[in-house]
């Protein structure tokens, strides 16, 4: 969300952002509608929408690796793109263990 943007209750009800519980399938498809930066991590953070609802996924060196090495030359190119994600098991310094996470596994 940027700035003082109150039109909506986008952000604000539950979690925005796209999570390991919310990927029912490898065949779900996601439709970026928009990029930012994800000013926490410095990192790009893809606005995707499925169903009418959208919620961020901060970009992480892997999956913008992935994203790059599909041919996308730059964070704005997802825009318009189907992204399909699926589930792995990642360590995460902060819990010092494995923990599920999302990869993306196709672009269209």
């Amino acid at each position: 969300m940027k700035g003082n943007e109150m039109d909506s209750w986008d952000g604000f009800l539950g979690s925005a952002f796209l999570g390991v519980d919310d990927v029912k399938s490898e065949q779900e498809m996601f439709i970026c509608v928009g990029v930012e930066l994800d000013e926490e991590n410095d990192r790009p953070l893809l606005i995707l929408e499925k169903d009418n609802v959208k919620q961020k996924f901060s970009l992480n060196v892997t999956n913008s690796n992935f994203v790059k090495d599909a041919g996308i030359m730059s964070p704005k190119g997802v825009i318009g793109k189907k992204v399909f994600f699926r589930k792995s098991m990642a360590f995460s310094p902060k819990a010092k263990k494995d923990v599920p996470t999302l990869r993306i596994s196709k672009i269209e």
